[in-house]
């Protein structure tokens, strides 16, 4: 990650004040170490799971929605930002426009930050806030201070500004709420100008079902199926961890190698159909995967989990009575059930 611009300014609000005050920095800040591990731990902060995605819903911004499409449009030529400090400004202000209407909510810290990751920039704008500590001075008095709560993020966006510029057909624009209550994620969605966010968790449910609909319709051998579900979320654990969203084509290729380019060309055609209407690529939520390697099920007696490479091995089912036949136990339920019933 190389940093091209960095500054922060201020918002002061009470919850029982309806007017915002802009503290806004006069110049950027020097990206020195101490500025490039904050950058460090915000960006490892934002890449958690959970994310939402969309597009600018105005690529020219307006007056009456959000005016910071507009913003960078006229301060970033593809390459960098003519005048960082007045695009902040701008964007701060445009924050406060729609902060300062809603109740019971507070200010913060604005943190932008534009940087590269090899040929691709990006826009980092984060929410922070300030909290009490305590430190330990050099004659082990102690001392109240005010520091920047690091644990977690409030609200913050991340816009590809390479994919943006390129009118790039992908959603090129990321968001947290973190634990935010939605009068203040609404506020936040409108000052992004993106009204039509698709969580992480539903774009992964949606590519779970759209790979049980694709075996079902090709009438994918049970055992075929099984491996199929299990490549599909290998490679999406595998963006997870790389923080990157995984591209449909890429599943696409692992179908054309596990079965024929037609097959692909057909998941493909099933992805972008009105059932299911899969964007190119889609950010992941790692627990939303669950449900391609495993089978699970409960009512209010029983719970019932397992791997499904289990089925048609040591788990059969009978679908004309409805019935799991299960062998090779786990030892330890064997040992329950051998010791209770003989008593």
């Amino acid at each position: 990650m190389s940093i091209s611009n960095l500054i922060v300014h201020e918002i002061q609000k009470n919850s029982s004040n309806d007017k915002a005050l802009l503290i806004a920095r006069p110049e950027e800040m020097a990206v020195d170490d101490q500025a490039l591990a904050l950058s460090q731990k915000i960006n490892d902060l934002f890449n958690r799971s959970g994310m939402n995605t969309g597009r600018f819903s105005n690529p020219d911004g307006s007056d009456e929605g959000s005016q910071l499409p507009g913003l960078i449009k006229q301060h970033f030529d593809g390459v960098g930002f003519s005048d960082f400090v007045g695009f902040s400004k701008a964007c701060a202000a445009e924050y406060v426009r729609h902060l300062e209407p809603v109740e019971d909510v507070e200010g913060g810290l604005l943190w932008f930050h534009h940087y590269q990751v090899q040929d691709t920039s990006f826009l980092l704008i984060v929410l922070l806030k300030r909290k009490q500590g305590v430190v330990l001075n050099s004659d082990l008095s102690l001392e109240q201070i005010n520091q920047i709560e690091m644990d977690k993020l409030h609200m913050a966006l991340r816009i590809n500004l390479s994919a943006w510029k390129a009118e790039d057909e992908a959603r090129y624009i990321a968001f947290r709420f973190g634990r935010a209550p939605r009068h203040e994620s609404d506020y936040f969605t409108a000052f992004i100008g993106c009204n039509e966010p698709a969580a992480a968790a539903k774009e992964t449910r949606k590519l779970v079902d759209l790979t049980s609909a694709f075996c079902q319709e090709m009438n994918v051998p049970q055992k075929a199926a099984v491996e199929l579900k299990r490549v599909v979320a290998d490679r999406c654990l595998e963006k997870v961890e790389d923080k990157e969203p995984i591209e449909l084509k890429d599943i696409a290729a692992e179908i054309e190698t596990q079965f024929s380019a037609d097959q692909a060309s057909k998941f493909l055609d099933l992805a972008a159909s009105e059932s299911f209407n899969l964007e190119k690529e889609i950010f992941i939520e790692k627990a939303g995967l669950k449900k391609l390697t495993r089978y699970s099920g409960s009512n209010k007696t029983l719970t019932l989990s397992f791997d499904s490479d289990l089925l048609g091995e040591s788990i059969s089912f009978n679908e004309a009575t409805q019935s799991l036949t299960i062998n090779d136990l786990p030892r330890s339920l064997l040992k329950q059930l051998q010791k209770d019933l003989a008593k």
